[in-house]
Protein backbone atom coordinates (compact mmCIF):
# COMPACT_ATOMS: atom_id res chain seq x y z
CA UNK A 1 0.00 0.00 0.00
CA UNK A 2 1.21 3.51 -0.80
CA UNK A 3 1.49 5.17 2.62
CA UNK A 4 4.15 7.75 1.82
CA UNK A 5 7.46 7.55 3.66
CA UNK A 6 6.80 4.19 5.31
CA UNK A 7 6.01 0.54 4.72
CA UNK A 8 2.63 -1.20 4.54
CA UNK A 9 2.36 -4.60 2.85
CA UNK A 10 -1.05 -6.28 2.68
CA UNK A 11 -1.04 -10.07 2.18
CA UNK A 12 -4.44 -11.40 1.19
CA UNK A 13 -4.55 -14.91 -0.33
CA UNK A 14 -8.05 -16.09 -1.25
CA UNK A 15 -9.90 -17.69 1.63
CA UNK A 16 -7.29 -16.59 4.16
CA UNK A 17 -7.57 -13.81 6.78
CA UNK A 18 -5.58 -10.81 5.58
CA UNK A 19 -2.22 -10.07 7.18
CA UNK A 20 -0.71 -6.58 7.29
CA UNK A 21 3.06 -6.19 7.59
CA UNK A 22 3.73 -2.68 8.91
CA UNK A 23 1.29 0.19 8.62
CA UNK A 24 3.21 3.23 7.53
CA UNK A 25 3.27 6.49 9.51
CA UNK A 26 0.38 7.93 11.50
CA UNK A 27 -2.07 10.08 9.57
CA UNK A 28 -1.69 8.19 6.27
CA UNK A 29 -5.30 6.99 6.24
CA UNK A 30 -4.47 3.31 6.61
CA UNK A 31 -7.94 2.21 7.76
CA UNK A 32 -9.52 3.92 4.75
CA UNK A 33 -7.03 2.28 2.39
CA UNK A 34 -7.80 -1.15 3.86
CA UNK A 35 -11.54 -0.58 3.54
CA UNK A 36 -11.13 0.57 -0.06
CA UNK A 37 -9.25 -2.68 -0.71
CA UNK A 38 -12.23 -4.61 0.65
CA UNK A 39 -10.56 -5.65 3.89
CA UNK A 40 -12.91 -5.73 6.88
CA UNK A 41 -10.49 -7.21 9.44
CA UNK A 42 -6.96 -8.53 9.88
CA UNK A 43 -5.95 -11.99 11.01
CA UNK A 44 -2.67 -10.42 12.10
CA UNK A 45 -0.77 -7.14 12.00
CA UNK A 46 3.03 -7.33 12.07
CA UNK A 47 5.21 -4.49 13.35
CA UNK A 48 8.68 -5.16 11.96
CA UNK A 49 10.28 -2.58 14.24
CA UNK A 50 9.19 0.16 16.57
CA UNK A 51 9.66 3.25 14.42
CA UNK A 52 6.86 5.62 13.51
CA UNK A 53 7.02 5.10 9.73
CA UNK A 54 6.29 1.39 10.25
CA UNK A 55 4.37 1.18 13.53
CA UNK A 56 2.41 4.45 13.51
CA UNK A 57 -0.37 3.33 11.19
CA UNK A 58 -0.91 0.07 13.06
CA UNK A 59 -1.09 1.91 16.37
CA UNK A 60 -3.89 4.03 14.88
CA UNK A 61 -5.76 0.88 13.78
CA UNK A 62 -5.92 -0.65 17.26
CA UNK A 63 -9.41 -0.24 18.66
CA UNK A 64 -10.68 1.20 15.36
CA UNK A 65 -10.25 -1.78 13.02
CA UNK A 66 -10.57 -5.52 13.83
CA UNK A 67 -7.11 -7.06 14.43
CA UNK A 68 -6.87 -10.60 15.82
CA UNK A 69 -3.11 -10.75 16.56
CA UNK A 70 -0.30 -8.22 16.88
CA UNK A 71 3.11 -9.72 16.04
CA UNK A 72 6.41 -8.03 16.84
CA UNK A 73 10.03 -8.54 17.90
CA UNK A 74 10.34 -5.39 20.01
CA UNK A 75 7.53 -2.97 20.79
CA UNK A 76 6.84 -0.35 23.41
CA UNK A 77 4.73 -1.46 26.35
CA UNK A 78 2.09 1.17 25.70
CA UNK A 79 1.33 -0.23 22.26
CA UNK A 80 1.13 -3.76 23.63
CA UNK A 81 -1.32 -2.57 26.27
CA UNK A 82 -3.42 -0.82 23.61
CA UNK A 83 -3.49 -4.04 21.58
CA UNK A 84 -4.74 -6.04 24.55
CA UNK A 85 -7.39 -3.43 25.33
CA UNK A 86 -8.52 -3.57 21.68
CA UNK A 87 -8.84 -7.36 21.75
CA UNK A 88 -5.72 -8.11 19.68
CA UNK A 89 -3.51 -10.89 21.03
CA UNK A 90 0.12 -9.68 21.25
CA UNK A 91 2.88 -12.17 20.39
CA UNK A 92 6.64 -11.66 20.36
CA UNK A 93 8.35 -13.47 17.47
CA UNK A 94 11.93 -14.11 16.35
CA UNK A 95 13.97 -15.97 13.75
CA UNK A 96 13.13 -19.64 13.37
CA UNK A 97 9.40 -19.24 13.96
CA UNK A 98 6.84 -20.03 11.30
CA UNK A 99 3.39 -18.51 11.34
CA UNK A 100 0.38 -19.60 9.31
CA UNK A 101 -2.86 -17.97 8.29
CA UNK A 102 -4.72 -20.44 6.12
CA UNK A 103 -2.48 -21.18 3.12
CA UNK A 104 -0.25 -18.22 3.89
CA UNK A 105 3.04 -19.06 5.59
CA UNK A 106 5.26 -16.45 7.20
CA UNK A 107 8.79 -17.63 7.96
CA UNK A 108 10.74 -15.34 10.30
CA UNK A 109 14.37 -15.08 9.17
CA UNK A 110 15.65 -12.29 11.43
CA UNK A 111 16.42 -11.29 14.20
CA UNK A 112 17.48 -14.24 16.39
CA UNK A 113 15.97 -14.32 19.88
CA UNK A 114 19.38 -14.14 21.56
CA UNK A 115 20.15 -10.87 19.78
CA UNK A 116 16.84 -9.38 20.90
CA UNK A 117 17.57 -10.24 24.53
CA UNK A 118 20.78 -8.20 24.40
CA UNK A 119 19.53 -5.42 22.17
CA UNK A 120 19.98 -2.35 24.37
CA UNK A 121 21.33 0.57 22.37
CA UNK A 122 21.31 -1.25 19.02
CA UNK A 123 20.07 0.31 15.80
CA UNK A 124 16.38 -0.69 15.55
CA UNK A 125 16.75 -1.13 11.79
CA UNK A 126 19.24 -3.95 12.35
CA UNK A 127 16.73 -5.68 14.65
CA UNK A 128 13.80 -5.33 12.25
CA UNK A 129 11.82 -8.46 11.47
CA UNK A 130 12.73 -9.95 8.10
CA UNK A 131 10.01 -12.29 6.87
CA UNK A 132 9.58 -14.60 3.92
CA UNK A 133 5.94 -14.84 2.88
CA UNK A 134 4.91 -17.91 0.88
CA UNK A 135 1.68 -19.17 -0.59
CA UNK A 136 0.90 -21.34 -3.58
CA UNK A 137 4.57 -21.62 -4.53
CA UNK A 138 4.96 -17.81 -4.61
CA UNK A 139 7.57 -16.27 -2.28
CA UNK A 140 8.20 -12.68 -1.26
CA UNK A 141 11.06 -11.46 0.93
CA UNK A 142 9.98 -8.60 3.20
CA UNK A 143 13.19 -6.94 4.33
CA UNK A 144 11.66 -4.09 6.39
CA UNK A 145 14.53 -1.64 7.16
CA UNK A 146 17.17 -4.35 7.64
CA UNK A 147 19.88 -3.67 5.06
CA UNK A 148 21.61 -6.81 3.80
CA UNK A 149 25.05 -5.46 4.71
CA UNK A 150 24.14 -5.73 8.42
CA UNK A 151 21.73 -8.68 8.42
CA UNK A 152 23.05 -12.14 7.42
CA UNK A 153 20.15 -13.95 5.76
CA UNK A 154 20.09 -16.46 2.91
CA UNK A 155 16.50 -17.43 2.08
CA UNK A 156 17.28 -18.80 -1.38
CA UNK A 157 15.44 -17.76 -4.55
CA UNK A 158 12.32 -15.61 -4.18
CA UNK A 159 9.81 -14.19 -6.64
CA UNK A 160 9.65 -10.66 -5.19
CA UNK A 161 11.97 -8.63 -2.97
CA UNK A 162 10.64 -5.74 -0.91
CA UNK A 163 13.83 -3.68 -0.87
CA UNK A 164 15.11 -2.75 2.59
CA UNK A 165 14.85 0.71 4.14
CA UNK A 166 13.03 2.49 1.30
CA UNK A 167 15.94 1.94 -1.09
CA UNK A 168 18.68 3.44 1.07
CA UNK A 169 22.34 2.64 0.31
CA UNK A 170 23.07 -1.02 1.08
CA UNK A 171 26.51 -2.46 0.38
CA UNK A 172 25.09 -5.98 0.77
CA UNK A 173 22.28 -5.63 -1.77
CA UNK A 174 24.25 -7.05 -4.70
CA UNK A 175 25.11 -10.25 -2.83
CA UNK A 176 21.51 -10.59 -1.67
CA UNK A 177 20.28 -10.30 -5.25
CA UNK A 178 22.76 -12.97 -6.33
CA UNK A 179 21.38 -15.32 -3.67
CA UNK A 180 17.68 -14.59 -4.14
CA UNK A 181 17.34 -13.95 -7.91
CA UNK A 182 14.06 -11.98 -7.56
CA UNK A 183 11.86 -11.50 -10.60
CA UNK A 184 10.71 -8.14 -9.24
CA UNK A 185 11.84 -5.61 -6.65
CA UNK A 186 9.45 -3.21 -4.91
CA UNK A 187 10.59 -0.06 -3.11
CA UNK A 188 8.18 1.50 -0.62
CA UNK A 189 9.15 5.17 -0.51
CA UNK A 190 7.57 8.58 -0.07
CA UNK A 191 7.24 10.95 -3.00
CA UNK A 192 9.90 13.71 -3.02
CA UNK A 193 11.12 12.58 0.39
CA UNK A 194 13.92 14.50 2.09
CA UNK A 195 16.11 11.41 2.62
CA UNK A 196 17.08 10.93 -1.02
CA UNK A 197 15.42 7.51 -1.15
CA UNK A 198 15.81 5.45 -3.20
CA UNK A 199 19.50 6.22 -3.73
CA UNK A 200 21.14 6.15 -7.11
CA UNK A 201 23.46 3.40 -5.84
CA UNK A 202 20.58 1.10 -4.94
CA UNK A 203 18.82 1.72 -8.25
CA UNK A 204 22.08 1.05 -10.09
CA UNK A 205 22.61 -2.24 -8.25
CA UNK A 206 19.09 -3.40 -9.13
CA UNK A 207 19.65 -2.40 -12.75
CA UNK A 208 23.02 -4.18 -12.91
CA UNK A 209 21.30 -7.38 -11.76
CA UNK A 210 18.50 -6.80 -14.28
CA UNK A 211 15.77 -6.80 -11.65
CA UNK A 212 12.62 -4.93 -12.75
CA UNK A 213 11.74 -2.41 -10.05
CA UNK A 214 8.54 -0.66 -9.00
CA UNK A 215 8.40 2.28 -6.56
CA UNK A 216 5.39 3.50 -4.63
CA UNK A 217 6.44 7.14 -5.07
CA UNK A 218 6.22 6.70 -8.85
CA UNK A 219 3.80 3.80 -9.33
CA UNK A 220 1.48 4.17 -6.32
CA UNK A 221 0.03 0.97 -4.86
CA UNK A 222 1.79 -2.10 -6.25
CA UNK A 223 -0.63 -5.03 -6.57
CA UNK A 224 0.76 -8.53 -7.19
CA UNK A 225 -1.79 -11.17 -8.07
CA UNK A 226 -0.82 -14.84 -7.95
CA UNK A 227 -2.94 -17.51 -9.56
CA UNK A 228 -2.15 -20.94 -10.96
CA UNK A 229 1.57 -20.51 -10.35
CA UNK A 230 1.79 -17.29 -12.39
CA UNK A 231 2.32 -13.74 -11.15
CA UNK A 232 0.62 -10.64 -12.54
CA UNK A 233 1.71 -7.17 -11.44
CA UNK A 234 -0.35 -3.99 -11.44
CA UNK A 235 1.67 -0.94 -10.50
Amino acid sequence: LDVGQGDAILLRPAGTPAVLVDGGPPGAGLARKLEEAGVTGLGAAVVTHDQSDHAGGIEELLGRFPVERLLFARLRRGTIAEAIAAGAEPERIAAGQELRSGRLRLRVLWPPAELLSAAAGQDPNQLALVIEAEWGGFTMLLAADAEAEAVPIDPGPVDVLKVAHHGSDDAGLGLLLERTHPKLAVISVGEENSYGHPTSGTLATLAQHRVPTLRTDVDGDVVIQVEGGSMRVDG
